[in-house]
């Protein structure tokens, strides 16, 4: 059975690094049958068992992720490239999933006007401990001002008590969240800066010799559909299951 612990890994073990304040539809843990369950796990699950290994989590904190990583504390955790110090030390597979990241806010589009235009002199609640390179030149320029959250959760909280004004977060986090959610103040997708993240699996160096069973059985799940049933199970509030 996978557990939670923070005990080195070994031989028999696949030990994923998990952002313990993450929350769906990506990761949850469930307080009273002591059970994870979420889009992340689902897909790990799959590959431990195309690696004859036992899946362990270890809940982290997003600053420590990837120095869990670096001293062996864990193998792997869901990361894309560009959010980290430094990629060159981990080993990355081919892309698990993708998606963006868009302003999500209380009033809607105008029709033609730039996302600039939209966003500029508003306040932004964004994720502490978060790198958010494409909204730097804005963040530094004044265009928006940032507000600091400790959780995924309380974004969407904090745009309906208006103590933002826009929310900054990725399309399936906020299609989970809205679907799950009847808001009393409707929320409104102004757009993305256009980037897409494509999130792979950052693993240990020692684990050079097993990227190519890991690429492998990503590109089957890929081919079969299972990957997407995946994801789309995951993204229903009511299809989430343990």
């Amino acid at each position: 059975m996978a557990h939670e612990t923070n005990a080195q890994p070994s031989d028999e073990e696949l030990v994923l690094a998990l952002i313990y304040a993450e929350g769906p539809p990506f990761y949850s843990f469930d307080e009273n049958t002591q059970l994870s369950s979420g889009l992340l796990i689902n897909i790990m699950q799959r590959l431990a068992q195309s690696l004859n290994r036992d899946l362990r989590y270890l809940p982290t904190a997003r600053n420590k992720i990837e120095h869990d990583i670096f001293n062996h504390k864990a193998d792997v955790a869901f990361l894309a490239p560009q959010w980290l110090d430094s990629p060159e030390k981990l080993l990355f597979s081919d892309p698990v999933y993708s998606y963006q990241h868009a302003f999500y806010g209380l009033f809607a589009p105008k029709e033609g006007q730039e996302l600039a235009d939209a966003v500029k002199g508003r306040s932004v609640c964004l994720r502490e401990n978060y790198r958010y390179l494409e909204l730097e030149p804005w963040l530094k320029s004044g265009v928006l001002s940032p507000v600091y959250v400790s959780s995924h959760s309380r974004l969407f909280e904090m745009l309906q008590l208006a103590r933002c004004d826009l929310i900054y977060t990725n399309t399936f986090r906020a299609g989970w969240t809205l679907s799950a959610n009847h808001y009393d103040k409707a929320v409104f997708r102004l757009g993305t800066v256009g980037l897409t993240d494509d999130i792979k699996l950052a693993f240990s160096p020692h684990w050079k010799g097993k990227i190519a069973q890991v690429n492998a059985t990503l590109a089957q799940m890929r081919k079969s559909g299972e990957l997407q049933n995946i994801i789309d199970k995951n993204m229903s509030p009511t299809g989430n299951s343990q």
